[in-house]
């Protein structure tokens, strides 16, 4: 089955026929209305109609768009699993789908990043998110911050909102062991600079750290005993911080856990006319099948291709 936004309604197809429908009129400036949901009979039972409000809810928060529903199905499906930021994987990638390894520093590979840069700053969401690794690699050179005058500090396994911000970085991190030394990224491009530091962490995380990350002045959420459950985190990043379009930008492994379950809303891909390594790491670990309906494709002066695709 393939999803596609058309307007103001999502539809299903499946052999080539629409099976589904959701329609999110914009009722007032900015703010849109899911008013129906249909899914033919004969294809009742597959989970069409919660795809479809989630395909509507992702659509009208990539505009930027306040959500409300008048469909009863909307209604139930929003009580039940809330609200969550639209996310777009905005990778590098080279031609066999590799996203890691030596092709990204050869002459076409750094040039291809400049085109995702450059698509980064032009699609501008509330938030970027990386893994921890990601992370350690691009902003915090691997710094370890010393916690002995920290050590037994009593602090409550709550939430922390640390500031409200209108761009953030949201570093998904089990065990809060990224070390950072500011509540804000310093970097020389505008598409990560200024950004406040929200750490996504799991009830596992010390409470030396906690203290550190409210020294310092990092948000933090809990999302999770032992694994961070994404579901819970995305709900809490909306509803806490009012975080409507996040761009994920990790490895191939936080990019599968997305696509597992089910929250990659779109992809957008800056493919380096190269092929890489055997041994480099593709878009997504461990992926399941999915099939993606294609929004646009746009060849670049230095040779890139961009593809945009609706999962």
């Amino acid at each position: 089955m393939i999803f596609k936004t058309e307007n103001e309604k999502v539809v299903c197809l499946h052999n080539g026929k629409e099976v589904g429908v959701v329609t999110f009129p914009e009722i007032q400036k900015g703010i849109f209305n899911i008013d129906h949901t249909l899914v033919d009979d004969s294809m009742q039972g597959n989970g069409i109609a919660a795809k479809l409000v989630s395909h509507a809810i992702a659509a009208i928060h990539l505009r930027g768009g306040v959500v409300t529903a008048s469909c009863s199905y909307a209604q139930k499906y929003i009580e039940k699993h809330g609200l969550r930021p639209a996310v777009i994987c905005h990778m590098t990638t080279s031609i066999d789908g590799k996203v890691t390894g030596d092709f990204l520093g050869s002459e076409t590979g750094l040039n291809a990043c400049d085109t995702y840069y450059e698509i980064n700053r032009r699609l501008k969401g509330d938030a970027f998110a990386c893994g921890r690794v990601t992370m350690e690699s691009s902003f915090t050179n691997g710094f370890r911050p010393e916690l002995s005058e920290l050590a037994g500090t009593d602090i409550p396994r709550e939430d922390y909102i640390a500031m409200k911000h209108d761009y953030y970085a949201v570093s998904f991190d089990t065990c809060g062991k990224t070390g950072w030394t500011d509540s804000i990224i310093h970097d020389e491009d505008e598409g990560y600079d200024n950004c406040h530091i929200i750490e996504v962490l799991t009830e596992k995380t010390p409470a030396e750290m906690l203290a550190y990350y409210r020294k310092i002045g990092v948000s933090y959420v809990f999302a999770g005993a032992e694994e961070i459950d994404l579901k819970l985190a995305l709900n809490k990043l909306y509803r806490l911080f009012g975080i409507k379009k996040l761009l994920l930008e990790g490895g191939s492994i936080i990019n599968g856990s997305f696509l597992r379950a089910g929250l990659v809303d779109e992809l957008s891909l800056v493919v380096a006319h190269v092929i890489a390594d055997k041994d480099d790491k593709p878009l997504f670990m461990d992926s399941d099948m999915y099939e993606a309906s294609l929004i646009s494709a746009e060849a670049m002066d230095n040779g890139t291709v961009w593809m945009r695709y609706q999962l």
